[in-house]
């Protein structure tokens, strides 16, 4: 009885450690001018989830029922402009010293803070610093930074590694290490933590780029020409050599001027196994022929005319035109987003030999 009752005392600790760890809180201070205002929290949507008021220079938030994530922790400055602070949660006690400073980066206003307690929120403040932060980097290299703290954050296979390969996943669409690296800490993260609100939103993000990945077959499609006539992508992209897809539209500026871009690449190339397949995101016929002949475009053309109510922009999962895909005559993808002297560069690669 005794070695039974020794047993039951074991797992009764073993429980009570296990809810200890679980435990997560969501505290903070403000300038003690700022008592009486209102603060909120958004998680997973636009509308607040919880809200406290400031007393006595002090705020907690209950978080009842939410499990860790992203969330928006924000207040109405003046004008009833919002004025807010990311945090990442974790199962841990975080606590936000808001300040009355604030900054502004993507026409959002941040509020200067410091956060302790939280190990996880203070990775992804390093993350968040390189884009976001105060005194954020702009310029041709922030591309190499964030590619390289997030490479080194994946090494880390905990809950920080989830948040910042999916907050910025869209460089697994443009950077395959990333994705390789995502990969990776798919498998190698705790059963838990594959389970958990984070981990399964990292898995569906990293689900779309695989799909779209180096060496993919991409997703075929059928529309109709300017003419009226069905037409199988990967039928019209058969044997070939190479082909461009490319998502555009008569109105879209910066798509027409990388089209003079396009048909000079097509006029080197077109006798050397290279083709393009334009896919026109426009919504009224007339324009999108129009377009077709003022630029002098001689590749194939096909379009639904649903402007971007398109079913293409969620099964090519992009949010911006132009949009360019490179493919070879079995429908794989070769390579994307190339633009201007990178997109000659490959296509010569490919078929200039």
């Amino acid at each position: 009885m005794k070695k039974i009752g020794l047993f039951v005392l074991l797992v009764c600790v073993g429980l009570s450690l296990v809810a200890q760890d679980k435990r997560m809180t969501l505290k903070g201070e403000c300038p003690s001018g700022r008592n009486g205002e209102k603060l909120y929290l958004v998680a997973g949507s636009d509308t607040p989830c919880d809200s406290v008021v400031v007393k006595d220079g002090k705020f907690s938030f209950a978080l009842g029922g939410l499990q860790p994530q992203e969330v928006l922790l924000y207040r109405l400055g003046k004008e009833g402009r919002p004025e807010c602070v990311l945090l990442y949660l974790d199962y841990c006690d975080t606590y936000v010293k808001l300040t009355n400073e604030t900054y502004n980066v993507f026409n959002t206003t941040f509020i200067e803070c410091s956060v302790t307690g939280n190990p996880t929120d203070a990775v992804m403040r390093e993350v968040n610093d390189i884009l976001l932060g105060k005194n954020s980097v702009s310029g041709n290299e922030v591309d190499s930074l964030v590619v390289a703290k997030l490479l080194a954050v994946a090494e880390r296979h905990d809950m920080a590694s989830v948040y910042a390969l999916w907050k910025y996943g869209s460089f697994a669409d443009r950077y395959p290490r990333v994705l390789e690296k995502a990969k990776e800490v798919l498998e190698k993260i705790s059963p838990e933590l594959k389970q958990s609100v984070m981990g399964m939103k990292l898995r569906e993000t990293m689900k779309r780029y695989m799909t779209l990945e180096q060496g993919a077959v991409a997703p075929d499609f059928t529309l109709n020409t300017p003419e009226g006539k069905p037409l199988s992508m990967h039928e019209y992209v058969k044997g070939k050599k190479l082909v461009l897809l490319d998502f555009w539209a008569s109105w879209c500026g910066p798509c027409r001027a990388e089209g003079k871009n396009v048909k000079a690449i097509y006029a080197d190339y077109k006798d050397k196994g290279f083709d393009v397949l334009g896919i026109s995101l426009d919504n009224k016929l007339d324009a999108w022929k129009k377009a077709i002949k003022d630029d002098g475009i001689e590749w194939g053309q096909v379009s639904d005319l649903k402007g971007w109510d398109t079913p293409m922009t969620k099964l090519y999962d992009f949010s911006g035109i132009p949009y360019l895909l490179l493919v070879d005559g079995e429908g794989r993808i070769v390579a994307k987003n190339l633009r201007g002297e990178a997109l000659r560069a490959k296509v010569a690669e490919i078929c200039g030999k």
